[in-house]
């Protein structure tokens, strides 16, 4: 990896984790009161892009792709962590891809529910919101699974990477330096050296990737279509207030903005990848550009958000700001004490006034 592409990497997760943890100190201090259970997903994203980034700050897997090979590179010798820690962050990153897919998919269906006051939005403000985040690290170990086993290296994969990966060509590192995974289409025949034939392994391995990324598209159109028509009909309605309109509407263009930014940055170069690998036509550049936009996703996606939401917007222009960015223990463990009782399904009214009343009278002091 060149050192301009590493700086660029470093810049992005500094500025992810900077950003990441302003949205949630103003999810924390300054939603509105409308926004209900949704804060407590917001957190969970947010918290989410927060981790992403400091792993990707920590560790930069190579993205190599040519031909039909794309594999997900790490030298551990190079590693500043112990080669087991080394391959199990390799991993990671495959899982932290699935996450993000299916955070994006359960997104649309909250703002769905909430738009609509579906019966099933309940089931957020009680113990089985665990459930509901649960489905995004199921589907990050699925994706794990399948590139740490099914697209595990092997005897065609060691081949093409001693024929083409630069660091092997150039005898500047050697194979068992490597941990890497991901799909050859491809490979030669074992006594030929022009003669390929067709991996089952890469294309069942690339079946499971693509069918979920396919059904988080088609779940993020399904919800976004009937969403957008709800709440269409919603601001029509005379007996909602204007506020809550407002709020709903926000969030809305919100999530259809964060929506384009993984869908620009990641959803459409992984595809590319896949199309070009299957036909035999990936050149490194396709990867290179995929480890950069991937870079770029934690920083950019929570933007929308901040510049969207009218409370947020407002303190981040008024001398709230300064009494946002003063934290304290009390305050955060409130915030702990309502997310717990979220779970356990206990009334959280008397907790969230006393932390509106809180913040409001620390501003007022300021």
């Amino acid at each position: 990896m060149e050192i301009d592409d590493i700086l660029w990497l470093n810049i992005s997760a500094i500025c992810a984790v900077s950003i990441n943890f302003l949205l949630i100190v103003l999810i924390l201090k300054k939603s509105p009161k409308s926004l209900g259970s949704y804060k407590y997903l917001m957190i969970y994203i947010n918290l989410f892009e927060f981790t992403y980034a400091i792993l990707y700050f920590a560790e930069k897997p190579d993205l190599f792709t040519k031909k039909s090979a794309f594999f997900l590179i790490v030298n551990w010798r190079e590693s500043i962590f112990p080669k087991f820690v080394a391959c199990i962050l390799d991993l990671l990153f495959v899982g932290f891809f699935g996450i993000s897919i299916a955070i994006l998919a359960l997104h649309f269906i909250y703002r769905f529910l909430s738009i609509t006051n579906n019966r099933h939005l309940k089931s957020f403000d009680s113990w089985k919101i665990i459930l509901w985040f649960m489905n995004p690290l199921l589907n990050g170990v699925t994706f794990m699974i399948t590139g740490g086993i099914i697209l595990c290296a092997d005897q065609e994969t060691n081949r093409f990477m001693k024929e083409n990966y630069p660091g092997l060509i150039e005898n500047t590192t050697i194979i068992d330096d490597l941990y890497y995974m991901g799909p050859f289409f491809w490979p030669k025949l074992a006594n030929s050296s022009s003669e390929e034939y067709f991996s089952w392994k890469g294309a069942g391995g690339s079946l499971i990737v693509m069918g979920l990324i396919s059904l988080s598209s088609s779940i993020m159109i399904y919800f976004g279509v009937k969403g957008y028509r709800s709440m269409n009909r919603l601001i029509a309605q005379t007996s909602c207030s204007e506020k809550f309109k407002s709020v709903q509407k926000q969030l809305f263009h919100a999530l259809v903005f964060q929506t384009l930014i993984p869908v620009v940055l990641m959803h459409i170069p992984a595809s590319a990848i896949y199309i070009t690998i299957f036909f035999d036509k990936s050149t490194e550049i396709v990867g290179e550009t995929l480890s950069l936009t991937i870079a770029m996703y934690p920083a950019l996606n929570p933007l929308p958000t901040i510049f969207i939401v009218k409370n947020y917007r407002k303190a981040l222009k008024g001398k709230e700001i300064n009494y946002i960015f003063h934290l304290n223990w009390e305050s955060i463990s409130d915030v702990f004490v309502s997310l717990k009782n979220c779970v356990l399904g206990e009334t959280r009214v008397t907790q969230v006034s006393a932390f509106s009343t809180q913040i409001t009278t620390g501003i007022s002091t300021k």
